[in-house]
């Protein structure tokens, strides 16, 4: 499920499942019902997969999004950093992007889920490993205003 199509996204692969029992089985056999449970289980982690593939795919064109986003906040920075006292003069060039409550509900949502499971790790007493603390930071860019 985790090769790479072209573009480097991932390629999706639908699992399904068949199912055979055979004739004389009684759905009161425990072994059937064990069975049953089994199958559903599996069929559950299949589709909490297709929807953690889908929900990286969604990271991947947010995160060219904000980045995006992002470029073109510090260019009307520095613009206005440019104008200095003058910035009235420019009055078109108020922000276009989507409002600011909308981007920081998006951030909260995902700062819950992944706070949820850290969360999650520490109750079950699992610790991480150094490299995957590492790499849960995002890449070194610069963080903070643009220096005009």
């Amino acid at each position: 499920m985790g090769s790479q199509g072209s573009g480097g996204m991932p390629l999706v692969q639908v699992p399904y499942t068949v199912l055979l029992l055979p004739l004389g089985t009684s759905r009161q056999d425990p072994g059937a019902q064990s069975f049953f449970l089994w199958l559903r289980r599996m069929q559950a982690l299949e589709r909490e997969q297709d929807a953690l593939w889908q929900g990286l795919e969604l990271l991947q064109h947010g995160q060219a999004w904000f980045e995006d986003r992002l470029k073109e906040a510090q260019q009307r920075q520095l613009h206005l950093g440019a104008l200095g006292e003058n910035f009235l003069t420019d009055l078109h060039s108020e922000p276009g992007g989507p409002p600011l409550a909308q981007i920081q509900k998006v951030n909260i949502c995902l700062q819950n889920l992944i706070h949820e499971k850290e969360l999650s790790r520490q109750q079950k007493g699992v610790t991480q490993p150094k490299e995957e603390v590492a790499q849960q930071g995002c890449t070194n860019r610069p963080r903070g205003p643009t220096c005009v």
